[in-house]
């Protein structure tokens, strides 16, 4: 397993990627949230090339091969950051889907354990990019891991984003 560690990017550096439409902001005091969070272990696959984390991700990712490309990030936000469906619409929007209503938000998340948590999963599909995400509400805060590129690198490892999520482990002090 594989433990990432703080980086000491400060939140107020220039991004060093564009920024993707919907994409969370670095508000004021999200970076020492992130840093102070629990510590996270996991098996990497084999496929995925780890990469430094930033001021308010914990682990990064990154996919190139010939299916395309694709990242992975592992955040965490102190509350539900304004609970499933406006994060679901959030990634959804980073893909040029439409919102969805809350009466479908249950025909869009598959229940899973992440470290050993009653957790979220998701799978949406745009034009030419999809996500994968992993949703953990976790004592007070929600930790998120997601996977976004092309459509056939998404598609082609999403058996390796399932065991990834399975291989999650969060300290957890309140057991």
């Amino acid at each position: 397993p594989k433990s990432s560690a703080p980086n000491e990017e400060s939140a107020d550096a220039p991004p060093s990627k564009p920024q993707v439409k919907g994409e969370m902001q670095a508000l004021p005091g999200m970076a020492e949230f992130a840093q102070s969070a629990s510590d996270i272990s996991y098996t990497k696959p084999e496929t995925w090339t780890e990469i430094a984390p930033t001021s308010i991700r914990k682990a990064n990712f990154v996919i190139d091969n010939e299916t395309g490309k694709a990242e992975i990030s592992i955040t965490v936000f102190p509350g539900d950051v304004g609970g499933l469906l406006a994060n679901v619409n959030r990634w959804r929007s980073q893909i040029g889907l439409e919102p969805l209503k809350v009466d479908s938000l249950g025909d869009n998340l598959e229940s899973t354990v992440i470290s050993n948590h009653k957790g979220y999963f998701v799978k949406l599909e745009g034009n030419t990019q999809s996500i994968l995400g992993g949703i953990l509400p976790f004592h007070g805060s929600t930790w998120f891991i997601k996977m976004q590129g092309s459509i056939l690198s998404i598609d082609a490892e999403e058996t390796n984003f399932k065991d990834f999520l399975s291989s999650i482990k969060i300290e957890d002090p309140h057991h």
